[in-house]
């Protein structure tokens, strides 16, 4: 039963993986003798939390269809997917399937049956390099209001020391002649307000620090 087959999203990364190298491998310009040559063995690296990975060797072949052999397990794939598209439908196994896929940086975030997996495909050599990368933490913006665009800020509302509820104006962001605001997603104090009025604002500044 592919579709209750938690492997099944770790295949289909390996499946979409291979067909951005397919892609990548027919781009011009290439130096003469250093082509991208797109091998069959990788290791789908599975993103956990606080930089925790799981390393799946997989082998990928293409012959029509793509094969992706992931322990003693097969599943060939059948799609029309194109590059760019989020949403990926066609069979495997000869069992129809939808699920979305996303690029984000050099991974692929995949969605499927309600499983979401954060995937990482690289060569068995760069998957050993990558056990080795040290992880470095996001930083903590639970406390911060942020500009979601770059633009001007127009207006904010509040001062520190005052108490504001989830869905709360708090700021105006003008942009590409559009006033966009921006509201409290929970509760809590404004303890500092960091830009003010008229200020230009780059994306993901902070514009106020709650308590």
């Amino acid at each position: 039963m592919v579709h209750e087959d938690p492997d099944f999203v770790v295949a289909l990364a390996a499946a979409v993986n291979r067909k951005f190298l397919a892609r990548s491998a027919v781009i011009t310009g290439q130096l003469p003798g250093h082509g991208l040559r797109i091998g069959d063995d990788y290791v789908v690296v599975l993103r956990g939390e606080q930089g925790a990975s799981t390393h799946r060797p997989v082998q990928v072949h293409v012959n029509g269809s793509v094969v992706v052999t992931l322990d003693d397990k097969r599943y060939e794939f059948q799609s029309d997917w194109r590059y760019g598209e989020v949403r990926i439908g066609g069979s495997c196994n000869g069992r129809p399937f939808t699920a979305q896929v996303e690029r984000r940086g050099l991974d692929l975030r995949v969605n499927h049956n309600g499983l979401c997996a954060d995937a990482l495909v690289l060569s068995p050599s760069a998957a050993e390099l990558q056990k080795l990368m040290p992880y470095k933490a996001p930083p903590d913006t639970s406390k911060f209001l942020l500009a979601p665009m770059p633009g001007l800020l127009a207006d904010v509302v509040v001062k520190p020391g005052q108490a504001v509820v989830a869905g709360e104006k708090l700021a105006v962001v003008e942009a590409m002649k559009m006033e966009n605001i921006l509201i409290a997603a929970q509760d809590g104090t404004v303890a500092e307000v960091l830009a003010g009025k008229g200020e230009s604002l780059s994306v993901d500044q902070p514009i106020i620090r709650f308590a």
